[in-house]
């Protein structure tokens, strides 16, 4: 991949890592309600289930998705529906680590969760239609987009964690926890709506 494709892939990879999204809000809401260490799990699954996404895209699988409305279809409705859960969920926990209603996710259900989150689908297809598919050194590019994505990934939702897990005292003070949770999970709310305009 030439260099300035490479920078132009970064820039993209970056902006899209760290910009809001299913995964930023619930790495943040993890890191308030649970601390940073509850998040990793999340921070190597995103990257592990988005990469391998793109491995699959990139070797045919849009191919498949173009040619069958009813998949996508579905995997919109599931994957919307997820996120309307755990803002469901969010929206109601009202003290820090309330374990029956927003557990931390799993390495595995942050990697699942990829093969439902619109925004992923969104930057991985323009990605690899854009830097990959049809290029003569196609495996060389998608190794490069893959630690391209991965290391933005990780380090994002790392950030967002830690971020989160800053409020924590601040957040104990009153209603505060309560306000944040519901305005995090109406925020995951909003996104899943928007998305299945898309």
């Amino acid at each position: 991949m030439p260099l300035t494709e490479f920078i132009a892939f970064s820039v993209f990879a970056w902006i899209g890592s760290l910009t809001p999204g299913p995964n930023v809000a619930i790495a943040a809401t993890t890191g308030v309600n649970h601390g940073v260490r509850a998040a990793l799990p999340q921070v190597m699954g995103v990257p592990f289930g988005f990469v391998l996404m793109m491995w699959l895209v990139g070797m045919g699988g849009a191919v498949v998705l173009q040619g069958s409305p009813a998949l996508v279809w579905g995997m919109k409705l599931l994957g919307n529906g997820y996120l309307l859960l755990l803002a469901w969920r969010l929206c109601f926990s009202a003290q820090l680590s309330d374990s029956q209603r927003m557990q931390p996710m799993t390495l595995l259900q942050s990697a699942l969760f990829q093969v439902v989150n619109p925004k992923a689908w969104m930057m991985l297809v323009a990605a690899t239609s854009t830097y990959a598919i049809g290029q003569q050194d196609f495996m060389p590019r998608m190794g490069c987009m893959s630690l391209g994505f991965a290391l933005p990934s990780a380090l994002s939702l790392l950030l967002w964690a830690w971020m989160g897990q800053q409020l924590r005292e601040w957040l104990q003070v009153g209603q505060r926890l309560r306000l944040f949770n519901l305005g995090m999970g109406m925020s995951l709310a909003a996104t899943a709506i928007w998305m299945s305009l898309l």
